[in-house]
């Protein structure tokens, strides 16, 4: 053998013999990476014990219906609440950011039964999602860097098919370059005809001469939202739709 690859041979043999003995994890490096995240945190103000955005068409039964009887497209006579909002928070790992671009969406949760194509004995109710975002208005308002409180206003007509259970999906994205970071997040929003309580623990005159109600718990005595309105909706005569 020639003597000048002895040196080569012997610095191979080396080599193999200690990587022989390194742990197994320790012979590979290990690479983490992080995807680019953009996300929104919303926060309720409507109804902070269970978490929900909150509006009603008006103050009482009975100013509901006097509402109907006079003009049926219309809220309610009485005190409506029309406005609910929600704490905003957008970062891009980690990092507060100004978004590009905001949009909402409000879907309303139906009780709808299935009279054909069961999908099981048991399913005598389902529930059926329907775009109501034409009825609703968002409006950012700018705090600081990440940080807004959402306005959500209901425009739509207080009919009684209105009072129900929603979704409310708020998407941001972010420019990073000329890549584009998408976020979302979603939250309940309930809309009622008329609050539980029939007297309002406070009132306040807004500076337009309107009044303000103010409950300490608006779905008083219920579990959800979607069992109150169930039962407003009863109440109005309202029968479960069916498919």
């Amino acid at each position: 053998m020639n003597k000048r690859y002895l040196p080569v041979i012997a610095a191979i043999m080396i080599a193999v013999t200690c990587t022989a003995f390194l742990p197994a994890f320790a012979q590979l490096p290990t690479y983490v990476y992080s995807a680019p995240t953009l996300s929104i945190t919303t926060i309720p103000q409507g109804d902070q014990d269970r978490n929900t955005g909150v509006v009603w068409f008006s103050n009482t039964e009975a100013n509901y219906q006097a509402g109907l009887a006079g003009v049926p497209d219309m809220i309610g006579t009485g005190v409506p609440s029309l406005l609910t909002q929600f704490k905003v928070l957008v970062s891009y790992n980690g990092v507060p950011v100004v978004p590009t671009s905001w949009s909402c969406q409000v879907l309303e949760k139906d009780k709808v039964n299935p009279i054909k194509n069961r999908q099981f004995t048991q399913e005598n109710l389902y529930t059926q999602m329907v775009d109501m975002s034409s009825s609703w208005i968002c409006k950012f308002r700018f705090a600081t860097v990440g940080v807004y409180v959402l306005d959500l206003y209901y425009v739509g007509p207080g009919t009684p098919v209105a009072i129900a259970d929603y979704v409310l999906v708020v998407d941001a994205t972010y420019a990073v370059g000329r890549s584009t970071v998408y976020g979302t997040d979603l939250q309940d929003v309930c809309a009622i005809g008329w609050p539980v309580p029939t007297t309002p623990a406070y009132i306040i005159t807004k500076p337009d001469g309107t009044l303000h109600y103010i409950y300490a718990d608006v779905l008083t005595g219920y579990s959800s939202c979607g069992t109150l309105a169930l039962q407003e909706q009863n109440e109005l005569g309202v029968p479960i739709a069916w498919s």
